[in-house]
């Protein structure tokens, strides 16, 4: 396996951040992070599985992950989290990790806003109910 495609929610700030996060990270499988909206032009067969709700994995072996399992590949692909990667993917630890990952994702605009992580559409929301205040000053 050379590559992983990652595809993400760009609309959600925790997902924009991690993924900026793994960009930096050093890898043992390269990443190359795409837009959800995006995925289904890169990979038709899968729009029906490409959900924006969803993280989703494709090796460049044709490998397809969903949920708990795209986290485990990421987390396998970054040379500093391949271990827990490995661990987490244990029988006895699976079904934590499983939870763990749906609470993740399952929050993750709840757990943007706690963050202050906003999505770049979140804050264009956001920026255009402010009202600026104007200067009135003459500069003298």
């Amino acid at each position: 396996m050379r590559y992983l495609t990652v595809l993400y929610d760009p609309e959600c700030g925790l997902c924009s951040r991690v993924g900026t996060w793994m960009r930096a990270q050093p890898k043992w499988v390269a990443l190359r992070l795409v837009p959800s909206n995006l995925g289904a032009r890169l990979y038709p067969e899968l729009a029906t599985q490409i959900y924006r709700e969803e993280l989703v994995v494709v090796s460049d072996e044709g490998g397809v992950y969903v949920g708990d399992h795209a986290w485990l590949m990421c987390l396998y692909a970054l040379k500093d989290y391949r271990s827990w990667a490995q661990r987490l993917s244990r029988p006895s630890l699976l079904p934590f990790a499983r939870n763990a990952f749906a609470i993740l994702s399952g929050n993750r605009r709840r757990i943007s806003k706690w963050l202050g992580l906003l999505g770049d559409a979140e804050l264009t929301a956001e920026l255009r109910g402010v009202n600026p205040m104007r200067c009135n000053a003459t500069g003298s």
